[in-house]
């Protein structure tokens, strides 16, 4: 009867690995379980930072909703959390966001407003009307530059602009636009994703309609390597398809790891309240410049292409996508990206989620528990060394 049993359960388990290896396009609400995952015993997690999401900011000292669409978030060396996001009129009691507003944190849970990008600068540069959309921040040398889409709805020229400053939270020094989507010849140039590998700098961008583009950036990061026409000839499309469909991919995020590179993307739609279909899937590569493949083989230039990393779920986080990804101090991945909390009055509002990326053993590919969001439930947050010992 033992032996029987056994048998039993590993048929049951090696069916469940291939469901979801194969099924690039899950359902959260279909997955129940983590197939595969790291154990959770090798992973040493906070035992004094717990989180919940959504992980509203703070607004005099109370966890208060707060518009955090498309989040990006870096580390300065003294370990404090920098948080930033899409240009929003959403306001929380006695402070009013305007462009690029900027928040920190030591737990990467809590987080406490700063200061504003666009303070004192208006961008005039680009359409009329356009906002500050999708930043990416990314320190070279001494300098910390930020990078953002200056874009409205349906923009016919979007473009790309960058500000430096020798913090992450400002004054900022503002240099205007890098190009714009005529001179780069890239249909929709917004979501900048900007970083460094092997001593060179390099940008990813682009969105529905166009193409994920790579290109190489100067030294300092504030210009086009040998120029723009050089880079428009010699620029690299690693994903996409140019076709304006929801199911294109928008919102570039990258990450090295073990000789991969993986490269994330947003898919569906983004701005729909609770209706939103947003997730987040990923492909990895050997080469920075592809080819991108899923688990199952496929190439990101077509559509209902990558392996989930995060699904909608009705009975948790709609739209939840754009992603960041950053370590705490025992090098754990945690992943922030932005959602619609289904059980909240504030739904249509694109609020900050955070969860841990764990990596399927079978697959290999990263995402987060269960596939879908965490909402409203008190789990162990990121490890920072400081608040453990």
């Amino acid at each position: 009867m033992k032996k029987t049993l056994v048998n039993v359960s590993a048929i049951i388990f090696l069916l469940l690995s291939f469901i979801v290896s194969c099924t690039n396009n899950v359902s959260s609400e279909e997955v129940t379980t983590s197939i595969g995952s790291t154990p959770e015993e090798t992973i040493r997690v906070s035992t004094k930072n717990s989180y919940s999401n959504p992980t509203y900011q703070l607004a005099n000292g109370i966890k208060t909703p707060t518009y955090t669409a498309d989040p990006f978030v870096v580390r300065d060396s003294d370990g404090t959390y920098y948080l930033y996001c899409t240009q929003t009129d959403a306001y929380t009691p006695n402070l009013t966001f305007q462009r690029g507003p900027t928040w920190k944190s030591i737990n990467l849970v809590d987080w406490e407003y700063v200061s504003d990008v666009f303070a004192d600068y208006n961008p005039t540069w680009g359409t009329m009307g356009a906002g500050v959309w999708a930043p990416t921040v990314v320190k070279i040398n001494d300098t910390w530059n930020f990078y953002y889409s200056l874009s409205t709805g349906g923009d016919a020229n979007p473009g790309i602009g960058v500000a430096t400053s020798p913090t992450p939270y400002g004054p900022w020094t503002h240099y205007g636009k890098l190009f714009n989507s005529e001179e780069i010849g890239v249909t929709n140039s917004i979501d900048p994703y900007v970083f460094l590998d092997d001593g060179k700098v390099y940008m990813v961008f682009g969105s529905f309609g166009g193409l994920i583009t790579l290109i190489e950036l100067t030294a300092d990061g504030l210009g086009l390597k040998n120029g723009i026409e050089y880079q428009k000839e010699n620029k690299i499309a690693i994903a996409g398809y140019e076709v304006f469909d929801l199911n294109n991919y928008e919102g570039t995020f990258i990450l090295k790891k073990d000789g991969y590179y993986y490269l994330f993307l947003s898919t569906g739609s983004c701005c729909s309240g609770v209706n939103s279909t947003y997730k987040v899937v990923v492909a990895r590569s050997e080469k920075l410049e592809g080819p991108y493949i899923d688990s199952n083989g496929k190439g990101m230039f077509k559509p209902n292409c990558g392996d989930p990393v995060v699904v909608p779920s009705l009975s948790g986080a709609m739209g939840t996508g754009h992603c960041a990804i950053i370590n705490d101090d025992n090098d754990n991945l945690w992943m922030l990206y932005h959602g619609y909390d289904t059980t909240s009055a504030t739904k249509d509002s694109r609020v900050l989620y955070l969860d841990r990326l764990i990596f399927d053993e079978d697959t290999k590919m990263p995402h987060v528990e269960n596939y879908k969001a965490s909402n409203h439930e008190v789990l162990d947050g990121p490890y920072i060394r400081q608040l453990e010992e």
